[in-house]
């Protein structure tokens, strides 16, 4: 059988590792499935070269499938990150996510009830900061929504299936992400409440928005905000998406705007708005 390909998992980066396990573990239907220090490998993969034997766990879903690596800096700056580019969120596939967002407590703020999108009613979710400062779209699919490859599900909570950024154009990040995915998707405006909210605009103020999909039903979405410069520190929360996807040369992502770093046989790679990718072989 082969590896299931899209995103496998997420790396969020915590300034206390074991408060933030216990409350995925309390309020997400979460469970510990490892724990122990990051290798070095994987810390120059991750571009978190000076974290080598920093403590991590592995969190598992409801399904008992590892999908979110926490991975310990007490050093890191906790901050919200819709005031960066990057990575935004993490969007996470939920069974009943009224029944999920009604129960959620510290250190989780609900920024957003649970409601449908502008683009369906067969989409639901609600807008969720965590104890990293890391950003959930938590999302129900009640029913496809064509033209999207939508995944569904009875569980708890699934898994990832889109990763959103933020960045200053648009159209340079959805040429990466087409020549990473092979697949150019598409561009409309849509109005974004979470980011309405945050910098104090009018709730129905739209953004110029991408949607790029990749393989195990799975996407990035792309929103185009403008930004002040951010300060060059780490930051908590989401810091990678690792995915498995088919090969495609270095050279050409190059050329589309990513930075690709060989870590032996492994790559990684930062986009043109400083989103860290890792790939996974296989």
């Amino acid at each position: 059988m082969s590896a299931p390909q899209g995103i496998i998992h997420a790396t969020l980066i915590a300034t206390d590792l074991e408060a933030t396990c216990e409350a995925y573990v309390a309020q997400l239907s979460m469970r510990v499935h490892q724990r122990g220090t990051l290798d070095t490998d994987d810390a120059l993969a991750l571009d978190l070269h000076d974290l080598a034997g920093a403590p991590l766990a592995w969190l598992a879903n409801s399904n008992g499938e590892p999908v979110l690596r926490v991975i310990e800096d007490r050093n890191a700056v906790v901050a919200q990150p819709m005031f960066r580019h990057g990575w935004l969120s993490l969007e996470v596939l939920v069974g009943d996510i009224d029944t999920l967002a009604a129960g959620l407590r510290a250190p989780f703020t609900v920024l957003g009830a649970a409601a449908d999108l502008e683009l369906s009613d067969a989409i639901r979710a609600a807008q969720v900061l965590g104890p990293c400062g890391e950003l959930l779209y938590l999302t129900q699919i009640k029913a496809q929504v064509p033209p999207f490859d939508l995944p569904m599900t009875d569980a708890t909570v699934a898994s990832t299936f889109i990763g959103v950024m933020t960045t200053p154009d648009r159209e340079a990040s959805q040429r990466a992400w087409f020549t990473l995915l092979g697949a150019k998707g598409w561009a409309f405006d849509t109005k974004i409440t979470v980011l309405n909210r945050a910098y104090g605009k009018p709730l129905e103020g739209r953004y110029p928005v991408a949607v790029v999909p990749m393989p195990g039903q799975c996407m990035v979405e792309i929103d185009q905000v403008e930004l002040p410069p951010a300060l060059a520190v780490r930051h908590a929360g989401q810091h990678s998406l690792a995915l498995r996807l088919p090969a495609v040369d270095d050279a050409v992502l190059a050329e589309a705007g990513w930075k690709v770093y060989a870590v032996g046989a492994r790559r990684s790679l930062r986009g043109p708005a400083g989103e860290h990718v890792e790939l996974l072989a296989g």
